[in-house]
């Protein structure tokens, strides 16, 4: 009789939602035909926020992030596992940044935009991973509470 195997945390990353001081989320596009916000893959020892600090200041040149009160987890059930046989765990921080900072990230491609929470709820759909506009929209209006938000 084969013993059970439980399943590894392989796939852990960090998502970033950065928002200037206007409210407006920064977000990449081209490619997927869909808009997606800046997001990290971290090793398996690697702590979320200090990944997420590392990528923000690799990438993005920020070097003091500023995060929110607010930030999201998500973990795989095991019975969400059967098919891939893989756990996966990420983070969902909210990062303000400055209106320079802002400019910075619209320069570095074509394909960056930024969308006002009005936007946001237009297009909520366009917009992957899901639930991201719902928890951008929550964190701006004040309607959701300090501390982690369960995204399933």
């Amino acid at each position: 009789m084969a013993t059970p195997h439980a399943p590894s945390v392989a796939d852990r990353r960090v998502l970033l939602l950065l928002l200037d001081d206007q409210d407006r989320l920064m977000l990449c596009g081209g490619c997927c035909a869909g808009w997606t916000v800046p997001q990290a893959l971290l090793t398996a020892d690697a702590d979320f926020k200090d990944g997420a600090a590392q990528h923000l200041a690799e990438r993005f040149h920020i070097s003091n992030p500023r995060f929110g009160s607010v930030y999201g987890v998500h973990e795989t059930r095991d019975s969400d596992c059967w098919e891939r046989n893989q756990r996966t765990g990420s983070r969902v921080f909210i990062v303000r940044i400055s209106a320079e900072e802002s400019e910075s990230f619209l320069s570095m491609s074509p394909s960056h935009t930024r969308w006002k929470v009005s936007e946001l709820r237009d297009r909520h759909r366009d917009v992957s991973p899901e639930g991201v506009a719902l928890l951008v929209a929550g964190y701006v209006e004040g309607w959701l509470p300090d501390g982690p938000i369960s995204l399933y």
